[in-house]
């Protein structure tokens, strides 16, 4: 059974199911690179009172690319026809 042969109702709540599912994918990257971010730069189970340079420039670098992967999955999920993350990080 092709998309051009299904019930309209139906074809539309396919549509924002598909939609649903990629928001939800997004949403788990987007976690799976903050506790990435958290381990890569806060190796000790509780985080210092200070920062100290090394550890505030790790931060700053690890979330700059994770708005840069989330904007790119965002512009990637729109071009494919889905609405994407309206509110993305930018």
């Amino acid at each position: 059974m092709n998309a051009g042969s299904l019930d309209p109702s139906l074809n539309s709540f396919l549509h924002q199911m598909q939609n649903e599912v990629q928001r939800m994918k997004l949403a788990e990257q987007v976690n799976t690179l903050a506790n990435r971010c958290w381990d890569i730069c806060l190796s000790d189970s509780r985080p210092p009172s200070k920062m100290d340079a090394k550890t505030k420039t790790c931060v700053e670098n690890c979330v700059n690319r994770l708005v840069d992967a989330s904007n790119f999955m965002a512009e990637h999920l729109q071009k494919m026809g889905g609405q994407g993350m309206q509110g993305s990080f930018s």
